[in-house]
């Protein structure tokens, strides 16, 4: 591909997305006056639960030496 092609394509591709949102009615902005930290459980001391490990145990791929070995993820 040439330089322009890819220009000409790239001034398409925004030019559409422009006339799309169009279509998108405006709203207000939303504030929130209250803090949302940690909204999805209180502060507290964490708890050791004995299953914890069992379970760990029966799912994980492989073990060695004490650690879960597992395949590195993608980036």
């Amino acid at each position: 591909m040439d330089r322009e092609k890819i220009r000409r394509d790239g001034m398409k591709l925004i030019n559409e997305f422009s006339e799309m949102l169009r279509d998108v009615e405006e709203t207000e902005e939303t504030h929130y006056v209250v803090d949302l930290k940690n909204v999805t459980r209180v502060d507290g001391s964490p708890r050791r639960r004995k299953e914890f490990r069992e379970r760990m145990e029966r799912i994980a791929p492989r073990w060695e030496d004490n650690y879960v070995v597992a395949e590195k993820g993608r980036k």
